[in-house]
């Protein structure tokens, strides 16, 4: 199964929030399978020579951080039908929603802290106030009222959810190959750096912690559509409880790249665990390296460090290489002899 495969799978598939278990379980199966046939035995990951990517190394930490924070604009940014959106959220607006969404404030609870931090205190607590305030089964024009201040809301926020969204999960990225000339250029210091080889397929059973995933990303040209999701995001920070139309949007939004990235052949773990994303943007993750392989270009002492840190672990070592007699654009490697061993 090729990626192109993975991701007609991924998205052919919508598991409503709510669902039995049985039916979720039933329904993921699939994606289950395709990972199994598509997921390589080792991943790679390129680093640079930073106190904290040394430290990361020693300490058998996996660092994921929030798309906001890469390279790219695009990645993870999610495209929405603003119309359709408006659509969706109007039928929602009705009057047995805004009866549920009073009761619930009635009861003591409150917006979500996201929405008060986006709006003036007072506009949130003149919404909260009105809605209390109101018999909507016989005002029906404050519910016109309040549709309208909603839908003009969205062209506001929406943008700015977007932007937020990028959040909502952290992202540690991983490559299929060490050999890349490229990979090492960008994400390993000019080849001043290191990689980390990680055999993930354990993963597939064990797991890695409660609440993270490991998924090739999907290259394509169009943009994810994230429409339903947006609009059901938007509708939580007002605290309007509508169900997530698919549990798996978290997943789709976090693994759709630009076909132009396709060089990559990256696969990322997406760490869902809660956490206050408006604040922190970097997770960590537990797991050890199998091996380590020295860019050409390394210095010679940050080389003998790792060196060090490596020999305490008891994995692989490799020296990356250039083959001069070689017709092919990659990075060769060899087992690596310390000269102070």
């Amino acid at each position: 199964m090729n990626r192109v495969e993975f991701a007609k799978r991924l998205e052919g598939i919508q598991i409503k929030e709510g669902t039995d278990p049985k039916i979720l379980y039933d329904s993921v199966l699939p994606i289950s399978d395709a990972l199994t046939l598509m997921m390589p035995q080792s991943l790679f990951r390129y680093r640079s020579c930073t106190e904290k990517q040394i430290d990361a190394f020693q300490k058998d930490i996996i660092y994921a951080v929030s798309a906001d924070l890469f390279n790219d604009p695009y990645d993870t940014l999610v495209r929405y039908d603003i119309d359709g959106i408006k659509d969706y959220v109007n039928a929602l607006l009705e009057s047995n929603t805004l009866v549920q969404l009073k009761k619930y404030l009635e009861e003591g609870n409150d917006f979500a802290n996201n929405m008060k931090d986006s709006f003036p205190k007072g506009m949130v607590e003149n919404i909260k106030a009105q809605i209390l305030a109101t018999d909507f089964e016989e005002k029906k024009d404050f519910l016109t009222a309040y549709k309208t201040q909603m839908l003009q809301m969205i062209d506001f926020l929406y943008p700015l959810l977007a932007d937020v969204s990028k959040r909502f999960v952290s992202i540690a990225c991983f490559c299929e190959s060490v050999q890349s000339i490229t990979m090492w250029s960008h994400y390993a210091d000019y080849h001043k750096g290191f990689a980390l080889e990680y055999e993930m397929r354990p993963t597939l059973t064990k797991g890695i912690k409660e609440g993270v995933g490991l998924y090739p990303v999907i290259y394509d040209d169009i943009r994810y559509d994230a429409s339903q999701y947006m609009a059901w995001a938007f509708l939580k920070m007002f605290g309007i409880n509508a169900p997530n139309p698919d549990v798996l949007s978290h997943t789709k939004c976090a693994l759709h790249k630009s076909r132009r990235w396709e060089y990559e052949n990256e696969w990322r773990l997406v760490d869902y665990s809660m956490r206050n994303y408006l604040v922190e943007n970097v997770t960590s993750i537990n797991y050890k390296p199998t091996a380590i392989y020295y860019g050409v270009h390394i210095a010679n002492e940050n080389k003998e460090r790792l060196h060090s840190i490596a020999k305490a672990k008891g994995i692989a070592e490799f020296d990356m290489y250039i083959d001069y007699t070689s017709p092919k654009y990659e990075m060769m490697y060899k087992s690596h002899k310390s000269s102070t061993d």
